[in-house]
């Protein structure tokens, strides 16, 4: 059944049932126009009603103000010759409609979204709802806090608060957007709702257009919780007594390399028919003849062996399996997919992938990666990251980059195509487990996006989930309403988002830098108190384009106390030349500010003490230095110094070596040898989601190692 607009009357009466007021009423002559007009009381509003037309105003299909019976004969005869003008086929009526007083219009509109179920939007509406796109969406049946929050991230919000005029009736608009929910909820057959303009008042608001598109029923995955067996088969996945690898070979092969890094487990089972031994360890021809039934099945063998095997590893009692081979439904094979879905299914064994890389779990030792170590940067040491990736490529980039920061990981997955455990299954999995203290996700496509936000929700309330999503540009059908026009399924990904707490970051496709150093900063830097930032730095440039990032990203530049700026201006006036000693008091006043330069001649003991009395401040919570290491005064001692300044202070100190020069290269490396972590660009905008997210959690992120100095 193709969508279409349901008829107004049949509009009405389903909206009435949910206290979704709509005004008017509809004719189909000249003289039912006069007699609704003079029933509803003059002066009213004609307009014409059908599908074929969604911008009204456009074809001057909408006349206000109609004062009497003879204006009203005219609109009417008007309007149908502005509707043939256009080339309309069929119109539902007329609308008439009391001429209302005017106030602010809002849009209040609903779609169905095939991986979130009914999606709300509220913001500003009106004839130029598209051009201002001031709306934000929410997901499923929303309460009042979910609506508050809409409204928070729209103009249209501010001005419901009274933005230079009266506060309107706010509590109003947010009741009928959560009757709106509540509708879209128990009727998945109205695909698209569009109420626009509401029109809101200082008490009470009208409905002056309506629109419902009905169609097919749309189904939506609603199950959001997950089984305990499915729990523990995950549990056991990551941290399994014993492991069986089907297809294990020699070195320099898929299965050779998978088998070398599952080495730190003592109960490992390679299953090969051709040998007896491989890499020093006893080699079997098939499951029967192993000296137990492992816990955990790895599979690098062609799908068709996987699932004949993978029955068998089932019925023998195994507990959980990684299927890194390929070859199911991505390539078109889904039929074998589905009979490994099936078998999973029925004998309560969960598996990750097919076609994935596998997992690293540093805390168990567990390793199913089959890149070359020598080729790519696997992190082996402990550290509170949890990374899920949907794509292998991405989830590796991600973890070469934390690597080559030196910077510790507890859990690193590749999905695969999830068929069996998903995203939303590996989150809760992450959630459970004390030692991962901040989650990383990388998301491709999302087939139930119920479960990942209600999941979300109760990890997020923990620890923070900082999540990325490729796959969010690309075209749009046509849509038969304004609120289609806005929506889609990455408005509602970024609905998912707000209402789980989670911290999406969208500019991936830009520089993946940016999720990883978030991490960085979070697990190697103390709590920031507050977001006061100072900048320091040797060279000037470098301040001032720090400095107005900091603001951009909406961070405070710290305003010094009057002690702190005169020490500073104490210790640079052997800097400053003058003729006499009242002009140097007058230059003084200019030095001390916020950001610093210590100038180009500047030496070891003027940027260490800056940075010391810049420590003390009472009004600084964070300190960032850039400094450009090529001036000549700086010694090759900086590096010690600076690591001894980072020891004594509790306030994150974030250090921006400028150029990419060898010296500069040694420096780095050398801080990095001490686990001091240096940042180049981008480093702003990571350090503004640190700051939000110990701003919320109130809680260190540091890993062990970091806060021991290992």
């Amino acid at each position: 059944m193709e969508p279409t607009q349901l008829g107004f009357e049949q509009s009405r009466t389903l909206l009435d049932a949910y206290d979704i007021p709509v005004l008017g009423r509809m004719i189909r002559s000249r003289e039912q126009a006069v007699h609704a007009a003079e029933e509803l009381g003059f002066p009213v509003v004609m307009k014409t009603v059908s599908s074929e037309i969604i911008h009204k105003s456009d074809l001057g299909c909408v006349l206000l103000n109609l004062a009497d019976r003879a204006a009203v004969e005219a609109g009417f005869d008007r309007l149908m010759d502005n509707v043939r003008a256009a080339g309309v086929r069929e119109i539902d009526g007329i609308l008439i409609q009391p001429m209302v007083k005017p106030g602010h219009e809002v849009l209040i509109g609903a779609t169905q979204d095939p991986g979130f179920g009914p999606m709300t939007m509220i913001g500003s509406g009106g004839r130029f709802v598209e051009l201002m796109a001031d709306v934000a969406p929410g997901i499923g049946i929303l309460d009042e806090a979910d609506v508050r929050n809409m409204l928070d991230r729209t103009r249209a919000g501010r001005i419901l608060d009274g933005f230079r005029g009266p506060a309107l009736d706010k509590e109003a608009v947010i009741r009928l957007a959560m009757n709106v929910s509540r509708f879209m909820a128990e009727h998945p057959e109205i695909h698209e709702l569009d109420l626009n303009p509401v029109i809101v008042y200082e008490q009470g608001f009208a409905i002056v257009d309506a629109r419902l598109i009905a169609g097919e029923p749309v189904h939506y995955p609603r199950q959001t919780d997950i089984s305990p067996n499915k729990m523990a088969s995950l549990q056991t996945i990551f941290n399994p007594s014993s492991v069986v690898l089907y297809g294990a070979s020699n070195t320099g092969t898929v299965g050779g390399i998978v088998l070398k890094n599952l080495r730190r487990l003592k109960r490992v089972y390679p299953i090969n028919p051709r040998t007896s031994v491989l890499q020093g360890r006893p080699c079997y021809p098939d499951l029967e003849s192993l000296p137990e039934v492992p816990e955990l099945a790895v599979f690098v063998v062609n799908s068709e062996t996987v699932v004949r095997e993978f029955e068998k590893f089932c019925k023998a009692g195994g507990k959980g399996a990684i299927i890194i081979s390929d070859g199911f439904a991505e390539s078109g094979r889904r039929e074998l997919e589905n009979r490994l879905r099936g078998l999973s299914q029925e004998y309560g064994v969960s598996y990750i992938g097919p076609n994935c890389l596998g997992i690293i779990d540093n805390f168990s030792g567990v390793n199913t990666m089959f890149i070359p170590p020598h080729r790519t940067g696997i992190i082996r040491e402990q550290g509170g990251i949890g990374i899920i990736s949907q794509s292998g490529g991405i989830g590796m980039e991600l973890m070469e980059m934390l690597e080559a920061d030196r910077v510790g990981m507890g859990k690193w997955v590749s999905c695969g195509n999830s068929s069996s455990v998903g995203v939303p299954e590996i989150l809760a999995h992450m959630g459970q487990d004390p030692r991962i203290n901040v989650v990383a996700i990388y998301l491709e496509g999302l087939s139930e996006g119920l479960k990942l936000m209600e999941i979300g929700k109760k990890v997020a309330a923990e620890k923070p989930v900082v999540i990325i999503k490729g796959g969010s540009g690309g075209g749009k059908e046509a849509t038969m309403s304004h609120t289609a026009s806005l929506a889609g399924s990455h408005e509602a990904f970024r609905a998912c988002c707000s209402q789980a707490g989670f911290y999406l970051i969208e500019e991936l496709t830009e520089d993946p830098k940016i999720m990883v150093n978030v991490l960085s900063i979070l697990t190697t830097q103390p709590r920031a108190r507050g977001k006061r930032t100072a900048v320091v730095s040797v060279g000037g440039g470098a301040a001032v384009l720090l400095a107005d990032q900091i603001t951009a990203e909406g961070m405070e530049l710290a305003q010094f106390a009057p002690e702190t700026r005169l020490r500073l201006q104490e210790l640079l006036r052997e800097n400053i030349k003058a003729a006499n000693p009242d002009d140097l008091e007058q230059m003084l006043v200019n030095v001390g500010n916020n950001p610093l330069d210590l100038f180009g001649n500047c030496d070891d003991r003027r940027l260490m003490r800056a940075l010391e009395i810049i420590a003390e401040d009472p009004n600084t919570d964070v300190i960032m230095a850039a400094i450009y290491l090529q001036v000549p005064y700086l010694s090759e001692y900086l590096p010690e110094r600076l690591v001894e300044f980072r020891r004594n202070i509790g306030k994150p100190f974030i250090v921006s070596p400028r150029g990419l020069s060898t010296h500069v290269s040694r420096f780095r490396e050398y801080l990095y040898g001490k686990r001091f972590h240096t940042y180049t660009v981008p480093m702003i905008k990571p350090l503004s989601i640190a700051l939000d997210i110990w701003q919320r959690y109130d809680q260190n992120f540091m890993s062990e190692a970091e806060l021991r100095e290992d």
